[in-house]
């Protein structure tokens, strides 16, 4: 699942389009729109909409599993040409100082860049960085809800030195994002994979539950089981949870005690192997 949050109708409706998503609901004063495993919201401009916008799309997810989450819009810079399309690797709310640094873990060629969320639109350009009004809000919140890792900002550069934002209009605003739709398009694509990797790694191990049937787990000792069924599918990923035997302990204590033995006889063996014992 991803989640797009887009400020404008003008930067929203190539995504709309390209990706066929259909208006299912609206969420407050903010316009959703879905398909399949994509959700867009359009929150309006500035950084209290955007942090709302984020909000309330997040609150109205009921599924247990993270999302990937992307901001996509356009950003002025001083010196970089428009049309240029930015990742932003470092995000500071200008009002606050506060900062974000999005980690970026996959291999794609877009130019990353420092973003710096405004209050009002800039016109002087004073550093070298791009200029938003929405990053910092959407950032913050976003990443509530998902790991960091999972959140990121693509922005268009639609303004600079040269040429100000008081030239923008709607249509081009689209063309810049239409422009980029194969870049925003790769983009998706690995945000996807990864959160697909994320929750496929944090799902519940498939053996906790026959085993929560068979004895009674208090709150630490789910804590403890849930734990020992991650070093489980990292160990013995094909070998059931369920132990030869199992069945004739007699509690939740024995249980961990035994499941916990297995794994720990399992360890060294494991990390003789390591490439880098090897070296």
């Amino acid at each position: 699942m991803i989640n797009l949050v887009v400020a404008l109708p003008a930067e929203a409706r190539p995504l709309i389009e390209f990706y066929r998503l259909t208006e299912k609901t609206t969420i407050g004063s903010f316009r959703v729109y879905r398909h399949q495993d994509m959700s867009l919201v359009i929150s309006g401009p500035g950084k209290i909409a955007a942090a709302a916008a984020t909000a309330l799309l997040a609150g109205n997810n009921t599924s247990a599993k993270q999302a990937a989450w992307l901001n996509v819009g356009v950003a002025g810079h001083a010196t970089y040409a428009i049309g240029k399309s930015l990742l932003a690797h470092r995000i500071t709310d200008q009002a606050t100082g506060q900062s974000w640094y999005p980690p970026q873990l996959f291999d794609l060629t877009t130019t990353t860049a420092c973003l710096l969320t405004v209050d009002a639109p800039e016109n002087s350009y004073h550093q070298e960085v791009a200029y938003d009004m929405e990053a910092s809000g959407f950032y913050a919140v976003a990443g509530r809800f998902s790991s960091h890792e999972l959140v990121q900002c693509f922005k268009v550069v639609s303004d600079n030195r040269e040429q100000s934002a008081a030239t923008l209009t709607a249509a081009s605003c689209s063309r810049l994002v239409t422009e980029k739709l194969d870049e925003i398009e790769q983009l998706v694509g690995a945000l996807l994979a990864m959160v697909q990797d994320y929750n496929s790694w944090h799902a519940p191990h498939a053996g906790l539950e026959q085993l929560a049937s068979h004895w009674h787990f208090t709150v630490s000792q789910q804590h403890q089981l849930a734990e020992l069924a991650r070093r489980w599918k990292v160990l013995m990923p094909q070998q059931p949870l369920w132990l030869e035997g199992l069945e004739k302990k007699r509690n939740a204590s024995a249980v961990l005690h035994c499941l916990r033995q297995q794994l720990d006889s399992l360890t060294p063996a494991v990390t003789q192997e390591t490439p880098a014992s090897r070296v």
